[in-house]
């Protein structure tokens, strides 16, 4: 149930002979936003999910956070989407693959159809009802058709797997907060050397860094023209991060040469050579929102900024500028910790060899300071693994 980048790693690690139905949103969905301002989507609704939107960044530094996958099991999943670009050295160091072509699921559930034809079903339909009874999942899609099978893979988003589970179960089994990234500016810095930038196959790496606890992710970018002026690039950010092309002509018709040179670095890795260079942070915070009636989810103010202090007061330059506007800050799109793990096992989901397991970033504790988008694809695909082999 779902098919955004989780379900498809966990459907890409299930034997191929498995029959699989994937239930995952019609092709026309609909947007969830962090508040009323509909500027940054929280979620969505159709065919492929947010991954449909994903920048595709997969951080090496720290190894996934939540079950037992293991080096081999990362290396083996990026190297089938990038099989020309090595990974294995750089694990554990702190670099970010930017590739030229991000995953993207509903390309991605095609070729894998082709490849194993009539055991994969791709249903891109909502699921109008969801039930649980006696170890059988039945789901009843809004064309009208029911199915069933013993096992059930649940992959509806941070946001909408609880519902989902609490409207098929009868129990209470949302936690009252969502975490999520953060993401910071820090300020100037002068004469630092330029990062690294070193292409490969299908993409580039470019270097990072972490601070002494591993608790920040910190990136910098080149600021030239009128983005010099310190906080004057974070506060007329309207996207932020890796731009795909319609996000480069969001920022051209903002008429703003500085968010177009950091632009550039971010997809191309060009002008990394510069005297200054901006800095920019991104950390975890742990219950950074509390999920409102509306749909709107509600900042923990004192949190965020707790945590994006921790990250400016450890930024690993010299010489820093530091930002005036330390209360800027922009949401990292990865919401994680939404499930309320000892009432989902209570409930008898999500245990080992239960009927129901869940693959999304709903039951990610902790994601650590990085880009987890890939790091719960490889957390899903060795749960997915780990189920689904002999036991002796």
């Amino acid at each position: 149930m779902g098919s955004g980048l989780a379900a498809l790693a966990t459907v890409l690690a299930l034997p191929p002979q498995a029959r699989v139905l994937v239930a995952g949103g019609d092709l026309n969905g609909r947007f969830s936003y962090y508040d009323g301002r509909r500027t940054v989507p929280s979620a969505y609704v159709g065919h492929g999910g947010l991954g449909n939107d994903w920048h595709g960044v997969i951080p090496t530094g720290l190894l996934p956070p939540t079950g037992p996958a293991a080096a081999s099991g990362f290396a083996a999943l990026f190297e089938h989407f990038y099989p020309g670009a090595s990974v294995q050295a750089r694990l554990g160091q702190p670099w970010l693959w930017v590739p030229w072509r991000p995953i993207r699921p509903q390309p991605a559930w095609q070729a894998l159809q082709a490849r194993r034809g009539a055991a994969l079903t791709l249903a891109p339909r909502l699921v109008r009802q969801l039930r649980l009874h006696d170890g059988v999942t039945q789901l009843e899609l809004d064309d009208g058709s029911t199915h069933r099978a013993p096992r059930l893979w649940m992959a509806a988003g941070a946001l909408h797997t609880p519902a989902l589970l609490e409207a098929a179960t009868g129990h209470q089994l949302a936690r009252p907060a969502v975490s999520d990234h953060v993401l910071c500016y820090a300020g100037l810095a002068d004469g630092l050397a330029a990062p690294q930038v070193q292409r490969a196959p299908g993409g580039m790496w470019l270097q990072a860094w972490r601070d002494a606890q591993d608790t920040a992710l910190y990136t910098l970018r080149p600021a030239r023209f009128e983005f010099r002026r310190l906080d004057h690039g974070i506060e007329q950010r309207a996207v932020f991060g890796l731009p795909t092309g319609s996000a480069l002509r969001k920022i051209a018709r903002r008429a703003s040469p500085g968010l177009l040179v950091e632009a550039f670095f971010n997809r191309f890795g060009l002008g990394a050579q510069a005297p200054r260079h901006s800095v920019y942070a991104q950390v975890e915070v742990p219950d950074a929102y509390e999920p409102g009636p509306d749909g709107a989810l509600r900042p923990r103010l004192a949190a965020l900024r707790a945590a994006t202090d921790r990250a400016r007061a450890a930024v690993p330059f010299a010489g820093l500028l530091a930002s005036q506007r330390p209360e800027l800050q922009l949401p990292g799109i990865h919401l994680h910790h939404t499930l309320d793990l000892p009432a989902l096992h209570a409930a008898g989901l999500g245990l080992p060899g239960a009927a129901v397991q869940v693959v999304d970033a709903s039951v990610l504790q902790r994601v650590g300071c990085e880009h987890h988008s890939f790091k719960m694809m490889v957390a899903a695909a060795e749960l997915a693994r780990r189920e689904t082999q002999p036991h002796p």
